[in-house]
């Protein structure tokens, strides 16, 4: 009865030492392969692949690496919000999501679609909450059967998951709003001039341009190595010493086929954190060339309102929330006025 114990345990002692081994044969082949196929897409940009002795297999789990592409689901959407319509401007505003006042803010100045002498639609670009869950879920919920114009996916709402806002919001577009000539991304503390970016930059009587992209536009501008950077980025995230050029992230715009060019060339791109520079690189790769704008039409940085000088702009930044509330209808009561 003992030797029979005994073997029994020598039998299941083996067994466990096999799966074991195999487990770890298995996990070592996956990690060779990622390490492939991040040697694939360093490539594109180093001009030539490293090997995997050069490289720290805790890459892979980086923090600043969002994992995409992944299948994430859309968790509230408006498939038929552009059905038998052909907007020419889609803006999709991107937003946290517990951050209702800068929505209602937004719905009743720039973001209010009958105020313009073109079909234009509003979305909000959300993730999921990180504080009050079920409080935020109920609102967002509340907000999409009211306003129609939330999108939601399953990754988490966080600063350094703009880049996967941001391609959700091209995903949109490809799939439920093809149908629009044109899409401008922007920030929720924004001032933008919706009529002067139809009317002098889009031109509605024109035919629809096609790989067309601007905003304000940077170039050699180099990632930033210090971790006490917002914008810290690791060589093991971005090997590369300078970003291709890209437009300054809190508004640019683009034609909607580019839309779809980005979505498609993300699929098989490492992404960054940094949401801007990375559909820079996807441009990049897409051969689309930046168009760059009349000096001045994007502003990246707080200026003074001035209503003669607004009118003449897209875009001004950090005039979100009540400072946005503040200007508008003073703006917008004196769109006509001679300066």
């Amino acid at each position: 009865m003992h030797g029979r114990i005994c073997s029994r345990k020598f039998l299941t002692f083996y067994f466990g030492i096999l799966m074991l081994m195999s487990g770890y044969l298995f996990y070592s082949e996956s990690q060779i392969n990622l390490v492939n196929n991040w040697n694939e897409d360093s490539a594109k940009f180093q001009g030539k692949k490293k090997s995997v002795n050069n490289l720290i297999f805790p890459v892979f789990k980086h923090p600043l690496a969002p994992p995409y592409p992944f299948p994430y689901k859309f968790l509230i959407n408006q498939p038929d919000k552009c059905k038998n319509r052909k907007p020419f401007l889609v803006i999709m505003v991107l937003v946290q999501c517990q951050d209702l006042e800068s929505r209602h803010i937004i719905r009743e100045t720039w973001g209010n679609e009958s105020l313009y002498d073109v079909e234009v639609v509003r979305i909000f670009l959300v993730g999921q909450p990180q504080i009050a869950p079920q409080r935020t879920k109920d609102v967002l919920k509340e907000e999409s059967v009211t306003f129609g114009d939330i999108i939601q996916q399953d990754f988490m709402d966080t600063y350094y998951n703009l880049t996967l806002k941001t391609l959700m919001g091209m995903e949109w577009v490809t799939k439920f709003c093809p149908s629009a000539s044109y899409v401008m991304k922007i920030d929720n503390d924004m001032f933008l001039n919706v009529d002067y970016l139809i009317h002098n930059v889009l031109y509605p009587d024109l035919p629809v341009r096609t790989n067309y992209f601007t905003g304000a536009v940077y170039n050699n501008t180099r990632p930033k190595r210090k971790k006490s950077s917002k914008w810290y980025i690791p060589k093991e995230v971005y090997p590369n010493d300078t970003y291709p050029p890209y437009c300054s992230g809190p508004g640019y715009v683009f034609s909607s086929d580019v839309a779809n060019k980005i979505y498609d060339v993300a699929q098989g791109l490492r992404v960054i954190p940094m949401e801007d520079a990375f559909i820079g690189i996807c441009l990049y790769e897409l051969h689309i060339p930046l168009s760059v704008p009349p000096s001045g039409l994007f502003i990246d940085r707080k200026v003074h309102y001035n209503h003669c000088k607004f009118r003449k702009v897209v875009t001004v930044h950090h005039y979100g929330g009540h400072k946005l509330r503040n200007i508008w209808s003073d703006f917008w009561a004196n769109r006509s006025q001679k300066c």
